[in-house]
């Protein structure tokens, strides 16, 4: 079995315990991030254009980086800025165990979904995320979102079709 990890590195294998290429280890830095993909549990799709305005074929990208830390420097604590109006959200980042970050319970108290079709319209959202180094480069993931707490003075703010108001997101990351 000692034969086994050389072996691996010389073919480039993977690192099982980072979820890296075994010759480019993970390391922190700035990425951007893209939503690949989404699937509305709230509204039936109307929430879709919230996370990709450019319709489901076109990847969005995120409008700011964001870093992401190195497995020494578990947990990081900071703040994220995705694009309006999702910014200053306030994240922790851990171990998810087999080499991946994991992000849970971050909350964001007061979204805009948007004046044109809910008018003065905010929800709180709450996000947890599974990011997996694909290697030092890139990363893949997942991100579901819980919106609750629908208000406003005008009284356009949508009536969700369940008590367990999901939105999924598919993402990608490519280091800057």
């Amino acid at each position: 079995m000692r034969w086994l990890l050389p072996l691996l590195l010389a073919c480039g294998g993977t690192d099982k315990d980072t979820g890296a290429e075994a010759d480019q280890p993970w390391h922190d830095g700035e990425f951007d991030f893209y939503t690949q993909s989404v699937e509305d549990g709230c509204l039936e799709g109307a929430l879709e254009a919230l996370f990709m305005p450019d319709g489901p074929e076109v990847p969005h990208e995120f409008e700011y980086p964001i870093y992401l830390p190195g497995y020494d420097q578990l947990p990081y604590t900071s703040t994220v800025d995705l694009r309006a109006p999702f910014v200053e959200m306030p994240v922790t980042i851990e171990d998810g165990g087999d080499g991946d970050l994991a992000m849970r319970g971050s909350v964001m108290e007061s979204v805009a979904l948007g004046a044109a079709s809910y008018g003065d319209c905010v929800v709180t959202m709450t996000v947890d995320a599974d990011l997996s180094p694909v290697t030092a480069d890139e990363v893949e993931g997942s991100a579901s979102i819980a919106i609750s707490d629908a208000r406003g003075d005008d009284g356009r703010c949508p009536v969700f079709s369940s008590n367990d108001c999901q939105v999924h997101l598919t993402l990608t990351a490519l280091r800057r």
